[in-house]
């Protein structure tokens, strides 16, 4: 066949590649995607979404089918002899707030999250190439060149296809990674072992995760998924008595292994759709790029599934990565900025890859070669199942990026280096109520009130993947801040003045895309600065006080 011109081929049709393709696809790039598997997955794996996710899911447009399909249920009942024992919230429910929207998980299944995004791809005319695998790449100065092969009516077909860039979203056993020669360092805790997967179960509250098993034993859990209506469960099960290989192969004996444990009559065991023998691995790549290929998701960094971060980091990646990629097939982009992907994901990865590791090491314990659950004790304030807030990722930020530009802190490093660093000790806490930063997530506002049509609007609402939001707080007139965007094609930036909750009536603002004031008083608070420049990420890439700092930070950016 002859080569195929794209300008961004994806590797793999998990969320990390499908969220990749659909944010280049906002941005007007031509993608295809191809996936080795010759059918779509089944399976509850990477269910938890996270609220930081939720909110990249409102700017890609499919948060409202996300939110139909999946439930948000995590209080946790603990069975003890038969009997409920007690329940608990396995994470502090927040309630939404004006600027976090998005404040409780939800659990959907990664195969049904992945048949949303595929069908909002479709809109762009994209779909996943089904039995097609990479098995080659040469990168030139302008492009990569991907061999593949497909597997169509019984034979092996091979195609050329030429990419400006490849987005490597294989997962942890891809070929992207290996072809690349990055390393992949960690390990593998083979003394772990976990049962996982998913069957009918009957004779459960479906309100709840149930966990059978009571210290250093014999264990199971059983949550409910989004498929209540056909009594779906997802499972996990392990014990030191629990023959782990015998399990995956015996679903009579894994379920009689369940039904010893639980000791619960009514509970019955149907059907079991997936099932495997799952070992936590805790790797990471020392870089996310080779020349223009990028990875992304498990392809660059894997981890224990306790906490729930594994596809949320993924996604996290994607959304990253993929709005610089955009700039970059367009010529827009400044020569760091694809640099900038691996700067600021790597240092977060490290951080959930302790994080999850720590929530693993005090869930689970080794004892004679097998895994078994910690027992809490009498000091114990809490579930060694329950978990932080801050798995929410709603802290999650980069304000050590070289890109963004926070001209108070610019300031504080040039009096006190020391006190400066401590803004960047954690990757993944920004404290609800301290001072908005550059590198952080921006806040949303409700209650805005567009002066030209009187409609009402929230600040979420102007953000987009396709595009940097200039937010001008003020009264008066906003021209002087829009000096520099005379250099940056139309439709990259979207200008909004925004008038204080008490200003009075004026003549509405020209030279700006919107004109809206915060009748509600949510966003004056919440972004301190006179000039805010939110990245198509969600991210606020700049707080300065004029055209100099606007100036400045896309000159970071764009190629001016």
């Amino acid at each position: 066949m002859s080569p195929s011109n794209i300008d961004v081929l994806v590797v793999g049709a998990g969320p990390t590649g499908l969220v990749a393709a659909l944010t280049l696809a906002k941005n007007g790039i031509p993608v295809r995607i191809i996936e080795k598997l010759s059918q779509y997955s089944l399976g509850q794996r990477g269910a938890g979404i996270m609220p930081r996710t939720l909110e990249v899911y409102h700017f890609l447009g499919v948060l409202e089918d996300v939110k139909k399909m999946g439930v948000s249920k995590s209080n946790m009942k603990e069975w003890k002899d038969g009997k409920p024992f007690k329940t608990y919230a396995m994470m502090t429910s927040l309630d939404p707030t004006p600027t976090f929207p998005e404040r409780r998980p939800c659990h959907l299944g990664q195969d049904a999250a992945c048949g949303i995004l595929r069908e909002h791809l479709k809109v762009y005319g994209i779909e996943v190439e089904l039995a097609t695998e990479l098995v080659r790449l040469k990168q030139d100065e302008d492009s990569v060149t991907a061999t593949v092969v497909k597997q169509q009516d019984g034979k092996e077909i091979e195609d050329t296809i030429t990419a400006k860039y490849v987005v490597g979203a294989d997962g942890a056993k891809g070929v992207v990674r290996k072809l690349l020669d990055l390393t992949f360092l960690g390990e593998t805790l083979d003394a772990v072992h976990i049962i996982i997967g998913d069957a009918k179960v009957y004779g459960l509250d479906q309100d709840y995760w149930h966990k059978f098993g009571d210290g250093p034993s014999d264990g199971a859990i059983l949550r409910p998924t989004h498929r209540y209506a056909e009594d779906i469960y997802f499972f996990a099960i392990f014990g030191p008595n629990l023959d782990y290989d015998r399990a995956v192969k015996d679903h009579e004996y894994f379920r009689q292994f369940i039904y010893n444990v639980a000791k619960v009559p009514e509970l019955k065991i149907g059907e079991v759709e997936t099932i495997s023998n799952y070992r936590p691995n805790i790797r990471v790549v020392n870089s996310f790029r080779k020349g223009r290929v990028f990875i992304a998701g498990d392809a660059a960094h894997v981890h224990s599934a306790t906490g729930g971060q594994g596809m949320n980091s993924s996604v996290m990646d994607a959304f990253n990565l993929s709005w610089k990629l955009a700039l970059a097939i367009r010529g827009l982009a400044s020569p760091s900025l694809l640099d900038s992907y691996d700067t600021e994901r790597l240092p977060v990865i490290k951080e959930m890859l302790q994080r999850t590791t720590a929530i693993l090491n005090r869930t689970f314990t080794t004892e004679n070669g097998k895994s078994t659950p910690v027992a809490p004790t009498d000091k114990d304030v809490e579930s060694p199942w329950t978990r932080s807030t801050q798995l929410n990722q709603l802290g999650v930020h980069y304000r050590w990026s070289p890109i963004v530009v926070d001209e108070a802190v610019d300031e504080l490093e040039s009096k006190d280096k020391g006190k400066a660093e401590e803004l960047t000790a954690s990757t993944y806490v920004a404290e609800e109520g301290g001072r908005l930063h550059a590198g952080d997530r921006a806040p949303d506002a409700p209650g805005l009130v567009d002066l030209n049509t009187g409609n009402t609007t929230r600040l979420f609402d102007t953000f987009g993947p396709d595009h940097h939001t200039l937010l001008v707080f003020t009264d008066g007139n906003p021209a002087s801040a829009l000096g520099p965007l005379a250099r940056i094609p139309k439709g990259l930036v979207r200008t909004v003045a925004l008038r204080s909750q008490g200003a009075a009536p004026a003549e509405v603002a020209s030279g700006v895309d919107l004109v809206l004031q915060d009748k509600e008083g949510y966003a004056y608070p919440a972004y301190g600065a006179h000039v805010a420049i939110v990245r198509p990420d969600g991210v606020v890439g700049a707080l300065v006080g004029d055209a100099e700092g606007i100036e400045k930070y896309f000159a970071r950016v764009f190629a001016l």
